[in-house]
């Protein structure tokens, strides 16, 4: 563990009918930057409050410290660039995806040795490759994001909104007019439900989804 930053609270959603409150979004702020990144993120089916995702050869956890009206608040923090030593790997890494480490034969992996090696034998254990455009906005002094993500060659699109205050959020959401019954919805279960490692619910099975 590197460095620690400020955790927020979330609200994601992910869906192909969204342009509703796209335009709301562009109507209340400018878009500020757009980004293009590959993240790859490492699922288990039993971790449900981690968020771990490697980045430009860095790998980094958000861990799920609180729910609130809704609203998760994610708290996150930089594991180490690749090559990885092993130690970290295995009192660190593991731990988090909920699984127990192999023997590690290597003193250091480099990212493909720690796919291939550790990862993708693993059959509790799966790889999302993830390409993300990113809009960034703000919108009521919140990080409110705009993307159109593929995931493993499928695409979706999500929007997010996110501060440090739950409250600045939650009248965010709601000047979107996002309904309080619309799922907040994390990059861990999305990527789950889309590569069929979960069960769907009713909602991302509609034709309007």
């Amino acid at each position: 563990m590197v460095t620690t930053a400020q955790p927020r609270y979330e609200f994601r959603i992910f869906g192909n009918n969204l342009d509703g409150i796209e335009n709301r979004i562009k109507e209340l702020a400018k878009e500020e930057k757009t980004r293009q990144m590959t993240s790859v993120y490492l699922l288990a089916s039993g971790n449900p409050k981690n968020n771990i995702k490697i980045r430009e050869g860095v790998m980094d956890i958000k861990v799920l410290e609180h729910v609130q009206d809704g609203l998760e608040q994610w708290n996150p923090f930089l594991v180490g660039e690749f090559p990885l030593k092993a130690n970290v790997i295995k009192t660190v890494v593991f731990p988090s995806l909920g699984v127990q480490s192999p023997v590690l034969a290597r003193e250091e992996y480099t990212l493909e040795q720690f796919i291939e090696e550790l990862i993708s034998v693993d059959p509790d254990l799966s790889v999302a490759w993830v390409n993300k455009t990113r809009h960034a906005f703000t919108v009521r002094e919140c990080i409110t994001e705009i993307a159109e993500v593929k995931v493993n060659g499928a695409c979706i699109k999500t929007i997010c909104i996110e501060a440090e205050d739950p409250k600045r959020v939650l009248k965010v959401k709601k000047k979107l007019g996002i309904e309080k019954s619309v799922e907040n919805v994390n990059y861990p279960l999305a990527l789950k439900r889309i590569m069929g490692l979960v069960n769907l619910p009713k909602s991302w099975k509609s034709k309007e989804f």
